[in-house]
Formats: C-alpha cells, structure tokens, sequence
C-alpha cells in the first residue's frame, strides 16, 4: 500500500510538471505574438500628393495662373479670390494625412490665419485627387439651431 501510494505521487508530480510546462509552452508564445507591433499597421502610412500640395499653395496663395494649370473649375477659382480677400495673413499648410483607395485620394490640410479685423482662425480643407484632377471639398456650413 505505502508504495503503490509513493508511486502514485510520483507520476501525479510528473504529470502536474508536464501539464504547466505545456499550458507554459502555449501561454507565453501567445502573449509574445499580442504585444509584439504588426507590419501591415506600421507600413499603412499614405503618403501627400505633390498634386494636392501644388493645389492647396496656389489656392491659399490665390494664384489663378497655377490653379488654371492644375485645371480647376472657375467656381474654385472664384472661391480662393473671396478666400483670400478676408485673410491678412496665412501660415503655410500643414499636411494632416490622406487616404489612398482604388483611382483616387483624399488629403486634409489645416492652416493658422489671421482675419483682417485680426482675429485668428484655425482652418481646414480636404482636397480630392482622382485620375489627374484636383478638387476642394467644402466644409459642412454650421447648422441653424436656434428655435
């Protein structure tokens, strides 16, 4: 009885000593593969359009020989002449991201300018790139929420 109760705890030992090492040998492997970063996150990048960024520094600049190259609409034009009528002054464009799908981008771009009562504003565009043309999508007009 005292030894089969001996050899008992011994194969008990072991098997408690081969069950941790694999529940270990699964365990650490796994939590190592969660933290560790993933390449497909760090190589999502986009990089800015020189097409985009041409169009954002003659619209802010409201150089019509440039927008007129680039072939932008006359409704376009007619918006940075009013644009830039109402600014003293702008610092240059500041790249924010992009977003590249399939036949066309989208580019955002935000920018510090002072009004001409002196009044400093922090603005925004988001610029279309598709096949070779360029093109500014507005900025959704703020809602009348009085009753």
């Amino acid at each position: 009885m005292r030894r089969a109760r001996r050899w008992f705890r011994r194969i008990g030992a072991v098997l408690a000593t081969v069950a941790i090492g694999a529940m270990l040998g699964y365990l650490v492997p796994t939590v190592i593969a969660d933290y560790t970063p993933k390449p497909q996150v760090q190589a999502a990048v986009a990089a800015e359009s020189p097409l985009a960024r041409a169009f954002i520094n003659a619209y802010l600049a409201d150089d019509q020989l440039k927008l007129g190259e680039l072939g932008v609409s006359d409704d376009i034009k007619l918006k940075a002449t009013s644009f830039r009528a109402n600014l003293a002054s702008i610092d240059p464009p500041t790249h924010l991201g992009s977003y590249v799908a399939g036949g066309f981008s989208l580019h955002s771009y935000a920018a510090h300018a002072k009004q001409q009562d002196g009044t400093d504003v922090l603005l925004s565009w988001r610029i279309y790139t598709s096949g070779g043309t360029v093109g500014l999508i507005d900025p959704p007009q703020p809602g009348n929420t009085s009753p």
